[in-house]
């Protein structure tokens, strides 16, 4: 019999939860509500119209806005969790007309069947600044 390496062995917790500091951010809700009055409570790319999985997505991710930026509605788009998914991990962009940028590294065929290629979101004046930014981290 073999000898098993404690170092690949993995043991079940025995507890399942515990408890840690949060860090909330404030003004998440103030910036979704907004976010959903600017696109009308649809996914600024399907147009998909159920709130409760729209996700009030930063063009300049948090952790790289300002407070100010962070609370900015010019600064979000209303979409789906597919698309959400694909613009946060910056796989998925748009130019300033708002045409669908797709990132080169997707290579995988089932993966870009579920991007609309010639998708199309509005974009205002204020998100220009924005989505430069957020295309200068396109994969």
């Amino acid at each position: 019999m073999e000898p098993i390496s404690i170092t690949k062995l993995h043991l079940k917790p025995d507890k399942t939860e515990r408890q840690g500091l949060v860090i909330s951010r404030v003004g998440q809700g103030y910036y979704r509500q907004e976010l959903i009055k600017k696109f009308n409570g649809r996914c600024a790319v399907t147009s998909i119209d159920r709130e409760q999985i729209l996700i009030a997505s930063h063009i300049v991710p948090w952790r790289l806005s300002t407070d100010e930026e962070r609370l900015d509605v010019e600064n979000g788009i209303l979409l789906s969790p597919l698309y959400d998914a694909l613009f946060d991990k910056h796989l998925i962009s748009f130019n300033d007309d708002g045409e669908i940028l797709i990132a080169n590294s997707i290579k995988d065929d089932n993966l870009k069947t579920n991007i609309r290629p010639n998708a199309k979101i509005i974009v205002t004046e204020g998100m220009k600044k924005y989505l430069y930014r957020h295309r200068l981290l396109l994969r």
